[in-house]
């Protein structure tokens, strides 16, 4: 599905679907998980696309698409398995929307948090468990960051 595409950048299972892409993938993701040890979050994969591109990806992979799906950062596409990144203008919003999405399959393994996932898809967004959750995980480690790695360093 995403071979068949053309893939301007690529570091391991992280593939850059949209020229517009300016950040430089392999350095984005060993920041991000110089601060992330959670080993599941190593195997997701992760593509920087437009919501079209996304669309037409999980529907070869024969599940539905979604309309709403302009309006997002990113998803974790729960039923396929991979994250998508619908927004990178600015690197600090994309590595906290990265934060906020792995956290999504880190929940997939914390059976407290992942009962929720059934359960969250009938209450309005901002009320879900699972997105205070990974809302407030993805600040926490936002923060983490910034102090690693000083504005300059990330943005160039």
């Amino acid at each position: 599905m995403i071979s068949k595409r053309h893939i301007y950048q690529q570091s391991h299972n992280w593939y850059v679907l949209d020229e517009d892409f300016t950040w430089d993938v392999t350095q984005l993701r060993y920041q991000v998980f110089s601060l992330l040890n959670d080993p599941h979050c190593l195997t997701i994969p992760v593509v920087f696309c437009d919501s079209c591109e996304a669309n037409k990806i999980v529907s070869e992979l024969g599940e539905e698409e979604c309309e709403w799906l302009q309006y997002a950062s990113g998803v974790y596409w729960r039923e396929v398995g991979i994250i998508f990144i619908f927004q990178f203008d600015e690197y600090l919003p994309l590595v906290e929307t990265l934060f906020h999405e792995l956290r999504h399959t880190m929940q997939e393994h914390i059976p407290l948090l992942c009962s929720h996932f059934k359960s969250d898809k009938f209450l309005p967004y901002e009320e879900r468990v699972t997105e205070k959750d990974a809302f407030s995980f993805a600040s926490e480690y936002l923060q983490r960051f910034i102090q690693k790695y000083s504005a300059n360093s990330s943005t160039s």
